[in-house]
């Protein structure tokens, strides 16, 4: 059995990861001991000498300091308290209000936990939550990086896949959220940070990301509503043709509710406010996962689509499509057939190595002959002998195209492990190309035939339908623990 080694970088990021939580521990630990909490005095201070704060057990928690601070001509009372021993007890603080000089009294329950840590059960803070947000963007440095490295090496090797599109998803998302977080003034603001603060951080994420990346996304959706109507008005109409419009209907549609229910924290109704705030949530996370899946998807098709793979193939898969009445090849699968044509000879120009031809696809019912058969017949035209082409005349879609390949190359070369393999494409169909080669556990690289401009983004949209489709159960899993996710820190934060 195979093993499989940690990469360098992996092990760098897990033992980052430790150290920063061991960081955070030793931190909290050092200067847990002591918490300081504050009350906002407002505009006016009030004599230092009426303050009072006790605590309702010393030998748990004893008062350090009780002082008056200003920031900006706004007063407040800062109470320092230190932990004696492990128990419970309330630190009650009385000051005199400066409009009606009645007595204002506060109570804060405290906890001190194992090495002396004060806990402000009232608010769920500690003072080592202080160095919580920039270990936190640390952290999330870190995973951009790793993810990027990650990225990058697969676009450079040509592993083109579905964990590509995941990889850079979550890049996406971290990245975007990164910069938002180290943008934002209240992300350094260290005192008093909460534990709810923290989950309602995590909360808004996803509406943080939509809003973020909302003019960018409206000019795509632009973009591929304009390239249907293109398509329309060149191609004519047919359903399949506007699936460009309908994702920009959905983003719009997205944003409009995020928008209409952005402001759920003024809504009186506890009903109300719920419903709002279940809406605006959900479908700032549907939406930022929907965008980050589909811009992952483009990128990752593009760069499949650019990528040229290194000399020497053994054998070279056309993928088939509908041919003409005639039975001669549409322009789309002639395409395809140039193209690796065009490499093999390009190939043995350079390396001096010939490659086998392997034209798959059946015979339709609306069809003379196999898609197979009239690629092999455009191979002889060009020049390539019949003993360099396997044709493969039984498939009725891409996936079979890839299985029934594989067989007839295995008949023929043996073990595919000793062979290269690549396969010919149009451009937008070569990342689900190579999609569909991983799960028949094949190594093929993609070669891209061009298409007319106005077609691709509608043919790309409908490749990435069918990605999603393919990977509903993975796509409903991951979004159902995720709002069980969300689900739990909301109920942290409201009980």
């Amino acid at each position: 059995m195979k093993k499989h080694k940690i990469k360098p970088r992996n092990l760098f990021l897990l033992i980052s990861l430790l150290a920063v939580a061991a960081a955070f521990l030793i931190y909290t630990v050092c200067v847990g001991g002591t918490y300081t909490f504050t009350e906002s005095l407002g505009k006016s201070p009030v004599e230092q000498s009426r303050i009072h704060a006790v605590s309702s057990d010393e030998n748990v928690v004893r008062i350090d300091s009780v002082e008056q601070v200003a920031d900006d001509s706004v007063y407040s009372i800062a109470v320092t308290v230190k932990g004696v021993a492990a128990g419970n007890c309330v630190v009650t603080l009385m000051y005199p209000l400066s409009e009606t000089g009645e007595t204002c009294v506060r109570e804060t329950a405290f906890r001190v936990l194992p090495f002396g840590i004060v806990y402000d059960q009232t608010i769920d803070s500690f003072t080592g939550l202080q160095v919580f947000f920039p270990l936190f963007l640390l952290v999330m440095l870190l995973l951009i990086f790793v993810l990027s490295l990650d990225f990058a090496e697969k676009i450079r090797r040509g592993d083109f896949s579905y964990s590509m599109v995941v990889i850079g998803g979550i890049l996406l998302f971290f990245l975007l959220n990164f910069i938002i977080a180290v943008t934002e003034p209240h992300t350094w603001h260290f005192q008093n940070v909460s534990t709810k603060d923290i989950l309602a951080l995590i909360m808004s994420s996803g509406n943080r990301f939509v809003m973020f990346s909302e003019i960018p996304v409206i000019l795509l959706s632009l973009a591929l509503a304009i390239s249907n109507i293109w398509l329309v008005v060149r191609e004519g109409f047919r359903p399949q043709n506007l699936l460009g419009v309908v994702i920009a209907v959905i983003i719009a549609g997205g944003m409009i509710l995020i928008r209409l229910s952005n402001n759920y924290n003024e809504i009186e109704s506890d009903a109300l406010y719920y419903v709002a705030m279940v809406m605006n949530i959900s479908a700032a996370f549907l939406l930022s996962y929907f965008e980050c899946m589909f811009l992952s998807t483009m990128f990752c098709a593009i760069a499949s689509a650019c990528y040229v793979p290194p000399y020497p193939l053994d054998y070279l898969m056309i993928l088939g499509c509908a041919i003409q009445k005639d039975g001669t090849p549409t322009p789309i699968l002639r395409g395809r057939v140039q193209r690796a044509f065009d490499f093999e000879r390009e190939q043995y120009e350079k390396v001096g190595k010939h490659a086998v031809f392997v034209p798959s696809g059946g015979q339709g019912s609306d069809e003379v002959i196999s898609e197979a058969e009239s690629m092999k017949r455009c191979l002889m035209e060009m020049g390539v002998p019949e003993d360099r082409i396997l044709k493969e005349d039984h498939s009725v879609n891409t996936y079979q195209n890839m299985a029934f390949s594989k067989k007839v190359i295995e008949q023929n070369a043996g073990e595919l492990e000793k062979v290269k393999i690549g396969f010919s494409t149009t451009n937008y169909h070569v990342f689900r190309g190579y999609t569909l080669a991983e799960k028949l556990n094949m190594k093929v690289k993609g070669l891209s035939a061009k298409t007319k401009l106005y077609f691709f983004p509608n043919a790309f949209v409908r490749e990435f339908v069918g990605l999603l489709w393919e990977k509903k159960w993975r796509h409903l899993l991951f979004i159902t623990l995720f709002f069980v996710f969300l689900l739990i820190l909301y109920l942290i934060i409201r009980y």
